[in-house]
């Protein structure tokens, strides 16, 4: 065999090793590499978990308001927030929020503006469907959303909401069926006369006779002349007590409303409520 024969030979062998030796280095590097990216994978994992964790405890004594943060995060209304857990839970990146949720086994609520526009749209036909009286949701639901920017801070406690006439109590004059004689205790709530109302039927009452809800809250309430915090408190009353009524089930409504102290808390559970009214169900069927 000549010298240039052996020596091509030993150049092919040479990069035949080379090569076989770069390709093993290669993928050793990279399953070295996948390894590491795994492992920041599940580092990264760990602390999600624990970050969720962590908020939840630092947020245990308000942890009954999340379901009102995440309706903030998913209105996305850039402004301060006067409950301290939905500012911190804004904070939070996307990851924790769905860990946050996931942990305390609730379900992301995804409502925009613009859906919450379009369901009071809905609720202003339903109103007018079920004959509750005048409008008091136009210009766009106007003083429904000046709770919330203007009057967010305002709490609730200074205004009493027994003040309806219990529609129960009511009686005929002299087994007139034409001669209703009202309950003027005004002691009840405006979700009883609501509910009442629309079932006068099996109450042996006649709607005909009876002040539709709305008109009620405006005589009431005086709306006409009222501070324009109580007009804001009343407004989100309303809308909040239609859906309740018109829904088809009290199960879909899980937040306790005792917990609402300000017109911030009650903005954010009245846009809960039409969400569970006029959105989940269509969700849920499209989901089936």
């Amino acid at each position: 065999m000549s010298l240039e024969i052996w020596s091509f030979l030993v150049d092919v062998s040479s990069l035949i090793v080379t090569t076989v030796l770069t390709i093993k280095i290669y993928r050793l590097e990279r399953s070295h590499e996948k390894e590491r990216e795994q492992m920041e994978v599940e580092a990264r994992k760990k602390a999600v978990v624990e970050a969720a964790r962590v908020f939840l405890i630092d947020n245990e004594d308000e942890i009954e308001y999340l379901p009102l943060s995440v309706i903030a995060k998913s209105l996305n209304l850039k402004r301060k927030h006067h409950r301290a857990i939905t500012t911190k839970f804004l904070r939070c990146s996307e990851e924790v929020q769905k860990e946050i949720l996931k942990q305390v086994n609730f379900q992301p609520i995804e409502v925009s503006k613009e859906q919450v526009s379009t369901v009071l749209k809905l609720l202003r036909d339903d109103i007018k469907t079920y004959c509750f009286g005048r409008d008091v949701l136009y210009d766009g639901a106007k003083y429904f959303h000046r709770a919330m920017e203007r009057y967010s801070d305002k709490e609730i406690e200074t205004v009493n909401p027994y003040i309806f006439e219990d529609i129960k109590r009511t009686h005929f004059y002299q087994g007139d069926s034409l001669k209703l004689l009202k309950d003027t205790s005004y002691n009840g709530t405006l979700y009883g006369y609501m509910h009442d109302y629309i079932h006068s039927a099996d109450l042996g009452k006649s709607k005909w006779l009876l002040q539709p809800p709305i008109d009620m809250v405006l005589s009431q309430c005086d709306l006409a002349g009222c501070p324009e915090d109580i007009m804001t408190f009343w407004m989100m009353r309303i809308v909040i007590d239609c859906c309740r009524v018109f829904a088809e089930s009290e199960e879909d409504f899980i937040f306790d409303e005792d917990l609402i102290k300000t017109q911030e808390d009650m903005y954010y559970y009245a846009v809960m409520v039409l969400y569970n009214t006029y959105i989940a169900k269509k969700v849920e069927d499209a989901d089936e």
